[in-house]
């Protein structure tokens, strides 16, 4: 009897993932890597050819097996080793939907922990530093227009770098005599930010300069419409390596187009702005999400240092913390 593995994974990858899922191609190119793996590993670890692994072969201790190979052979971190899981975890649901007879099996699979991942503190900038960056694009070449806007677009508004190459001229519009800015973003989830006053005159000073159309898009690509998110990168690094040579301290970052975003939304709670309105900006699905940025945030450990020990921030060397008063209504406080 032929095996039905290779039916339920096309299956899974052309009806599963397509059926309104709004998954990013991020995901199906990470589902997609999952199983591109595993048949390999079958190869090379049991002597068994790719295509005549079938539904049999697709046991728990196997999977286990495989993701060990991962981390140990493969060096993968446990972020990717749960990566691949959890595409094999969303296959096997698939699985056991269409192949009720494979659910035993399927229900083990789901049932494997995913490895514990080490939390590294959010990075970011402080807008002094995005300040250093924005200084160092060339003011007077089309180019140094281009790196200046994006990274301020980048910082202001928080979006993710795929989001900000890909605007266009009609992502932009005014509303109530505010330009604000339309992102496509991550799983399809759309949002529209007003601009900062400053933000929102380059872009109509960049747009009339170049004139653009409402259908071109805000930065050019050689030989394509727009850049690459790599492209957008060695732009950045090109801008972080002139900053640093004023601002020995940048070099010391690893600054990432990413870390604009986790910029913003530092920014944004230094300022005042509660957690549930970052939530809202960065098209964040749950507070939980936005919670690190409080956890990274320095200067609100220094506040709460201050609350259990108020002489923390003298230079008069520290002294033990003493609860006074009612110690849960201090709790509370907190």
């Amino acid at each position: 009897m032929k095996d039905i593995l290779p039916q339920l994974l096309k299956g899974f990858f052309l009806q599963w993932m397509a059926a309104g899922r709004q998954l990013s191609p991020e995901t199906v190119a990470s589902y997609r890597d999952a199983f591109s793996l595993m048949p390999r590993w079958f190869r090379d670890e049991r002597g068994t050819d790719a295509s005549e692994v079938g539904m049999d072969d697709l046991t728990a201790e196997n999977v286990e097996e495989f993701l060990l190979y991962l981390a140990e052979r493969r060096g993968n971190s446990a972020q990717t080793v749960n990566c691949r899981l959890a595409a094999i975890k969303a296959f096997c649901s698939y699985a056991a939907y269409r192949a009720p007879e494979r659910l035993a099996e399927m229900k083990r699979i789901s049932d494997i922990p995913r490895r514990t991942e080490k939390r590294r503190e959010v990075g970011y900038l402080t807008q002094e530093e995005v300040g250093w960056l924005l200084d160092a694009c060339d003011a007077a070449s089309r180019r140094g227009q281009e790196d200046h806007l994006l990274l301020s677009l980048l910082f202001s508004t928080g979006a993710r770098i795929s989001e900000a190459v890909a605007l266009r001229m009609r992502s932009f519009e005014r509303r109530g005599g505010r330009l604000s800015v339309h992102l496509a973003g991550k799983g399809r989830k759309e949002r529209t930010l007003p601009l900062w006053p400053e933000v929102a005159g380059e872009v109509t000073a960049f747009a009339e300069e170049r004139q653009l159309g409402a259908d071109d898009f805000v930065f050019p690509g050689r030989n394509v419409e727009h850049p690459s998110r790599s492209g957008a990168r060695s732009r950045i690094d090109a801008a972080v390596r002139r900053a640093s040579e004023l601002h020995p301290a940048l070099a010391g970052k690893r600054i990432t187009p990413h870390v604009f975003r986790h910029s913003c939304a530092m920014a944004m709670l230094e300022s005042g702005v509660d957690l549930s309105t970052i939530a809202i900006w960065l098209g964040h699905e749950s507070v939980q999400t936005t919670h690190r940025y409080m956890v990274a945030s320095m200067s609100r450990k220094e506040d709460a240092l201050a609350r259990v020990h108020p002489d923390s921030r003298q230079e008069s060397g520290c002294r033990r913390y003493r609860a006074q008063g009612d110690i849960l209504s201090f709790l509370e406080s907190l």
